[in-house]
């Protein structure tokens, strides 16, 4: 990633993918607080899991989703026919990947089986790793794109915080795809779970070793 303080031309077409980017990446922390924020205020004032998901399925689910055009900045390079600035040299399969995934999960798990989602307290933890982990990311990236220098804090944490929280939130999505099994009959679709359940493994050890060749190269910098 690119911590490069670029000020192009206000009427450059960088300018303007800078300003989608900003208020993009501004929306999406903000989004993700309020999921956060709302998601500790339940599991203080609540004893029942289950209004965790009641009250942030929905909202989950729209903001997961969003992500979706992180893929296309990633493919295209470009914003409205311009060249993106290089906000992020994530290659575009780890990109794809990770929104993949989670979308898999809010739509085809979470949503689509809220009997073995709702009432479990994974549910809770995964928001709870998701939302922590992407205001940091978001809130990273608008700070860079805003042009402020003093983001060394976030920095550090949206490259350390993930030995933490990508364990707590690929286990529970792991384990509601393993828990929506017992609830299918359907033996193509059954197939196509454990498929990826199947996946899961490898492609939680691929992503876990990238992110830490990223922290390397980008602490050490």
């Amino acid at each position: 990633m690119s911590t490069t303080n670029h000020q192009p031309h206000p009427r450059s077409p960088s300018s303007i993918n800078r300003i989608y980017l900003l208020i993009y990446n501004t929306v999406c922390a903000s989004l993700w607080l309020r999921i956060l924020i709302t998601t500790i205020l339940i599991l203080v004032s609540s004893s029942d899991v289950s209004n965790v998901y009641t009250s942030l399925e929905p909202w989950t689910r729209l903001t997961q989703t969003l992500a979706v055009a992180e893929i296309i900045h990633a493919a295209c390079g470009r914003v409205f026919c311009f060249h993106l600035p290089r906000i992020t040299r994530s290659p575009v399969f780890t990109t794809f990947t990770q929104v993949f995934a989670r979308s898999t999960q809010v739509w085809a798990v979470n949503y689509a089986f809220p009997e073995t989602t709702s009432s479990s307290s994974a549910y809770a933890a995964m928001l709870l790793a998701w939302s922590t982990a992407d205001v940091i990311r978001y809130s990273y990236f608008a700070t860079m794109l805003a042009g402020l220098d003093n983001i060394a804090v976030l920095k550090w944490l949206r490259y350390s915080l993930f030995v933490v929280l990508y364990p707590v939130g690929i286990s529970s999505e792991w384990w509601f795809m393993y828990n929506a099994t017992k609830s299918i009959s359907n033996m193509a679709v059954l197939g196509v779970f454990y498929f990826f359940l199947g996946l899961y493994v490898p492609g939680s050890v691929m992503m876990y070793k990238y992110m830490l060749r990223q922290r390397r190269k980008i602490l050490t910098q």
